[in-house]
């Protein structure tokens, strides 16, 4: 478990750069500095205003993460809620990014480790579509993709 630890502290600090990086215009202000993202919970930028405009429903890291643990127990088993919500902040990430969907299907297969098949296909491209769901609702229109 300690090992993972430094790799989630990097995706994290991975999504934070790539969604200040991209062409769109960003929904909620991003983390200012890696040092900030290093030190802060992993939250993408859209969850805040995903859950004003969605009130009621499954989102944010705490939705993705409590979906994740109901849906897909197997996923979730030791992992901590950190690890899981690394899989959705990589997925949106990606998802900005314009990345192909086989591309963020083979990452998300990795569930943030360096194991390129941790999980099966049909399992990664549900873990996408959960992630668009309760975490980065600015990509709903890419859904039909997974």
């Amino acid at each position: 478990m300690r090992r993972r630890w430094p790799m989630v502290a990097a995706v994290t600090v991975a999504v934070c750069v790539l969604a200040g990086c991209s062409d769109r215009a960003p929904e909620a202000p991003a983390a200012t500095s890696a040092a900030a993202a290093a030190t802060a919970p992993a939250a993408p930028a859209t969850s805040v205003a995903a859950t004003a405009a969605n009130p009621g429903t499954a989102s944010g890291p705490d939705g993705f993460v409590a979906v994740v643990r109901a849906r897909l127990p197997e996923v979730a088993v030791d992992r901590r809620d950190e690890e899981i919500q690394a899989i959705a902040d990589t997925a949106c990430a990606d998802l900005i990014a314009g990345r192909s969907a086989d591309d963020i299907v083979t990452a998300t297969r990795t569930l943030g480790t360096v194991d390129a098949e941790a999980t099966d296909h049909a399992t990664a491209r549900e873990l996408v579509k959960l992630a668009i769901d309760t975490t980065c609702f600015g990509e709903r229109d890419r859904v039909d993709e997974f």
